[in-house]
């Protein structure tokens, strides 16, 4: 990372990178997500009036394999091998928003929780780094990431959402660009238009921690199948206590996008 990077991530606890996916392959992706949203769409209509109007399907990854070359996105990768000790894949999912679809305000972060987003001996940490892709333009009120820039490095309690509501700044995205975040900065998202907001969400965390749905077991088809050596096998392999389960790679990015 560049020394305005490390400045503007450390600050304000995301950064926003454009033209993330070849143009090639976010057309692919959307076709397959075509897919996805036809299905999605008939999930939403069997949602009661009262429901919060968006469709999500975790574990997206096992379940699509367009997706597996974001895993190692070469766009993304540095961040990561930088941002996260011994980095591992966590959590995927895709989410559709309808109008008044929304993300109620969360973070992991809390004054008295040392463990979350710090700096030590010259590098960020991250317990849960948030990989963040709009697959179309998110234009202001259709659903982009609101967030409260420092709020990761808050040394007091969250109040109440009604104080802290003109505190949250709106990330529009374009189409293919990503938004790195710590899962520590307090964020939300409501789409207000009658476009439906698509994105991707790839979560990754050190070794040491444990999946967030399937077991320890979550990837390890897509584990056996990814090339020995690999950043992709080596981004799959189990959580592994203090005990490392693979080697990691010599080389920082060995990824190309199709």
């Amino acid at each position: 990372m560049t020394p305005e990077e490390l400045y503007h991530y450390d600050v304000n606890g995301y950064l926003l990178i454009e033209d993330a996916i070849a143009p090639d392959y976010l057309i692919y992706l959307n076709e397959r997500l075509d897919v996805w949203e036809k299905r999605a769409l008939q999930d939403f209509r069997a949602l009661p009036e009262s429901a919060n109007p968006e469709v999500r399907y975790d574990d997206i990854l096992n379940q699509e394999p367009s997706l597996l070359d974001l895993v190692v996105n070469p766009k993304v990768l540095p961040y990561i091998d930088e941002m996260v000790d011994r980095p591992r894949l966590k959590s995927t999912w895709v989410t559709f928003k309808w109008n008044g679809g929304r993300t109620v305000a969360h973070s992991n972060h809390t004054p008295s929780v040392t463990h979350n987003f710090y700096h030590f001996n010259g590098r960020i940490h991250h317990n849960l780094f948030q990989v963040f892709y709009a697959m179309r333009d998110i234009h202001p009120g259709e659903g982009g990431l609101q967030v409260i820039p420092g709020s990761h490095k808050a040394n007091y309690p969250s109040p109440s959402e009604d104080v802290l509501k003109d505190m949250y700044v709106e990330i529009p995205m374009k189409a293919g660009s990503v938004l790195l975040f710590t899962h520590d900065m307090r964020h939300a998202s409501l789409n207000t238009t009658d476009k439906v907001r698509r994105t991707i969400i790839f979560t990754y965390c050190p070794g040491v921690i444990a999946n967030s749905f399937g077991g320890d077991a979550l990837y390890q088809r897509l584990f056996e199948d990814a090339p020995e050596g690999s950043w992709l096998k080596y981004l799959l392999r189990i959580p592994h206590g203090f005990l490392e389960t693979y080697p990691k790679p010599k080389e920082r990015c060995t990824a190309t996008m199709k």
